[in-house]
């Protein structure tokens, strides 16, 4: 009994740390806020492969100039904040030109309560 007892307590433990291993890690807003600087900074092409690159550049530039916590650059965030962009519609993507606080309202998530 005290062997099943144990095999079981390990078993869940490595499911566990497996599900906790494969888990996505969350989408970190900033990264939002920083594709509609990089939309502004782009105007009409943010659809293009430099994109990803002016994020970063986004990211980068933050960090080295007035940012009291640093935001170290996560690939999985950003790749998020740019899936974001190009699932909106046309009229989405229009109103993300417009001004940063436009952009905010449209590629923000919206609350669910």
């Amino acid at each position: 009994m005290k062997r099943k007892t144990i095999a079981i307590v390990a078993l869940l433990a490595i499911v566990g740390g497996l599900y906790l291993t494969f888990l996505p890690p969350e989408q970190d807003p900033h990264y939002y806020a920083a594709a509609c600087v990089a939309i502004k900074d782009m105007h009409d092409t943010p659809d293009s492969a430099d994109f990803p690159d002016k994020l970063r550049e986004v990211i980068t530039n933050e960090n080295a100039s007035y940012a009291v916590d640093k935001v170290a650059f996560d690939k999985h965030s950003a790749q998020g904040a740019i899936q974001r962009y190009r699932q909106l519609s046309e009229q989405d993507k229009n109103r993300t030109r417009q001004s940063i606080d436009d952009c905010l309202s449209v590629m923000l998530p919206k609350k669910t309560d």
